[in-house]
């Protein structure tokens, strides 16, 4: 495995703990360049661990993995994050209302949870998920 960095070291283990410390760096850098060759290839496509969870760790929106550009992207929000444009990840509300059985409390697992889960139980009164 490459460390993603120099694409030559087959027992350098960069990984997920790497690239915190890399995008961490370059949110805060005084200067950001317009590009960083690798991250399409080594952090986006990344198969030892989830770039979206550094992402979520980061508060940084997790779309900036489905951009075209991703050796840009990542940078050009690093740039407005410098420039005050990112206050964190966005907050929405979701509200979830119906008759009891309709699959509220399953749709709000899978929402958050990124499973389908069947034996989730009724819920009897009010579930407050995050």
């Amino acid at each position: 495995m490459s460390c993603g960095i120099c694409h030559h070291c087959p027992d350098c283990d960069f990984g997920e703990a790497g690239w915190r410390v890399i995008l961490q760096a370059l949110a805060t850098a005084p200067h950001i360049p317009a590009k960083v060759v690798g991250l399409k290839q080594d952090f986006v496509s990344a198969s030892d661990f989830d770039p979206s969870a550094v992402l979520r760790d980061l508060k940084w929106p997790v779309d900036l993995l489905q951009q075209p550009d991703p050796d840009a992207a990542i940078p050009q929000f690093c740039r407005e994050l410098h420039k005050g444009a990112h206050s964190g990840d966005p907050v929405a509300s979701l509200l979830l209302l119906g008759p009891g059985g309709a699959g509220k409390s399953t749709l709000l697992h899978r929402l958050t949870k990124g499973e389908f889960n069947t034996g989730i139980k009724s819920t009897d009164g009010l579930r407050i998920g995050a």
